[in-house]
């Protein structure tokens, strides 16, 4: 929840909100298009980290370095995409881990893609819903929040509650509204 608040990967709120309800809602019919935006969001922020680390250089020496991980990260959704359901999976299973567990080790993230992986898989319609709403609803609550703090909500919320930040468990709870209602938007025509 921390990428969440700090804000770092929503530099356009509004546009960020809109693709995240798209997705959160129609996130199995835009499948092919979220993988390729998924592998560029991770390659933008995940994998130029780690060639920032190993280069031992850092990531404002080369500003070009997340481009072209993020392109790298596209290319590689997409072929992902054509190769296999399994791997789609894995790379939304990434995506979300990596965005609602950024201080858990890579490790984790990789066993979390590799069970996404195994359940769109195995169980494709209702685990890609599922993903896909939770991924989506992730990019929609950052935009929200960023959007709530630039009007004075979250300042508001503070005022009334005994919270000096609500903004964490206001983003909590968004992001199960969005989640949920996403999932079972998408759920209603499974089979059709």
């Amino acid at each position: 929840m921390d990428i969440i608040l700090d804000a770092e990967i929503f530099t356009i709120p509004m546009v960020s909100f809109i693709v995240g309800l798209l997705f959160c809602f129609l996130g199995r019919r835009l499948l092919g298009f979220i993988v390729i935006l998924f592998g560029f969001f991770i390659g933008y922020t995940w994998l130029a980290s780690l060639l920032a680390d190993i280069t031992g250089t850092s990531i404002a020496s080369s500003p070009w370095m997340p481009w072209v991980s993020g392109v790298a990260g596209a290319a590689l959704g997409l072929v992902a995409w054509k190769v296999s359901m399994f791997f789609v999976g894995a790379v939304i299973g990434l995506f979300a881990a990596r965005g609602l567990l950024p201080s858990v080790s890579g490790i984790v993230h990789a066993a979390i893609a590799l069970a996404a992986g195994i359940l769109v898989h195995l169980y494709k319609d209702p685990i890609v819903s599922l993903l896909t709403a939770v991924s989506g609803a992730y990019i929609a609550v950052g935009s929200a929040m960023i959007m709530l703090e630039g009007i004075g909500f979250i300042r508001a919320v503070a005022s009334f509650t005994d919270s000096a930040n609500p903004g964490p468990v206001l983003a909590v709870v968004l992001l199960l509204i969005f989640s949920v209602t996403g999932y079972k938007f998408q759920a209603r025509s499974f089979g059709s």
